[in-house]
C-alpha cells in the first residue's frame, strides 16, 4: 500500500438528507491502482448532516486529512472543486397531486406576471394607436382598434415568445439540445448563488 497513488475529484454540490452519514464516495469520485484501497477509501464517513435544514460544507483538507489518519503512505492528489457545498434538506413529497399542485401554482404565477408586463408594455408605448397608425398607412381608411392588425399581432407575440423559449419545434436534433434562455438564467443564478453562500460559509468558519 506504501506509495499509492489515490485521485479524488470533489463535486461542487451535494443534496443530502437530515442527519444522515455522508461517505467519500457521496461527493466524490475515487480512483485507485489499487481496487481494494480505492473501495476503502469511497466508504470512508466523512461526514454527518445537521438534523435541521441549513448548507454547509467540506473542504478538500478535511478530505485529505481524515483519509490520512486512516491510511499511511499514500499520495493524495485532489481534482476538481477544492470545497463540497452541502444542502442539508429533508426528503420532498414527491406525490403526483402534490408536484400537479406546484407546477400548477407556478404556470398561474409566471402567466398573470407575464401578461401584467405585457399589457403595462403596450400602455406606455401606447401600441394601440401604433396599430392604428399602421393600418391606417397601408388602407387609408381610419379605424378604432382594427382587428385585422391586433389578432395577429397576438397571435404573433404569443408564438413568437414560444419559439423564444422552446426547442421543441426545432428540425435540428442538436438544436433541441441546447438549453433555451430561461434555463441559463436559473443555472446562472444558482451557480452564483451557491458561490456566494459558500463564500459566507468559509468567511465565518475563518472568524471563529
Amino acid at each position: 500500500m506504501s506509495n499509492e497513488n489515490v485521485y479524488i475529484a470533489l463535486d461542487n454540490k451535494k443534496t443530502v438528507e437530515i442527519d444522515k452519514d455522508i461517505y467519500i464516495k457521496d461527493i466524490a469520485k475515487v480512483r485507485a491502482n489499487n481496487p481494494g484501497l480505492q473501495k476503502k477509501i469511497e466508504d470512508l464517513r466523512i461526514y454527518k448532516s445537521k438534523r435541521k435544514e441549513n448548507w454547509d460544507y467540506i473542504s478538500a483538507d478535511e478530505i485529505i486529512q481524515k483519509i490520512e489518519e486512516k491510511y499511511k503512505d499514500i499520495n493524495i492528489n485532489m481534482l476538481g472543486a477544492s470545497e463540497v457545498l452541502m444542502e442539508i434538506k429533508s426528503l420532498e413529497d414527491k406525490t403526483g397531486l402534490l408536484q400537479f399542485l406546484k407546477v400548477l401554482a407556478i404556470c398561474i404565477i409566471l402567466f398573470l406576471g407575464a401578461a401584467i408586463a405585457i399589457i403595462n408594455f403596450h400602455e406606455d408605448v401606447n401600441m394601440q394607436m401604433s396599430l392604428e397608425k399602421i393600418y391606417y398607412t397601408v388602407s387609408g381608411e381610419k379605424k378604432d382598434k382594427p382587428l385585422i392588425m391586433t389578432i395577429p399581432y397576438s397571435i404573433g407575440m404569443g408564438v413568437g415568445v414560444a419559439i423564444f423559449f422552446s426547442r421543441v419545434i426545432s428540425k435540428s436534433e442538436r438544436r433541441r439540445k441546447e438549453p433555451g434562455p430561461m434555463e441559463i438564467e436559473l443555472f446562472l443564478y444558482n451557480k452564483d448563488m451557491e458561490q456566494c453562500i459558500l463564500n459566507e460559509l468559509s468567511n465565518n468558519e475563518d472568524k471563529k
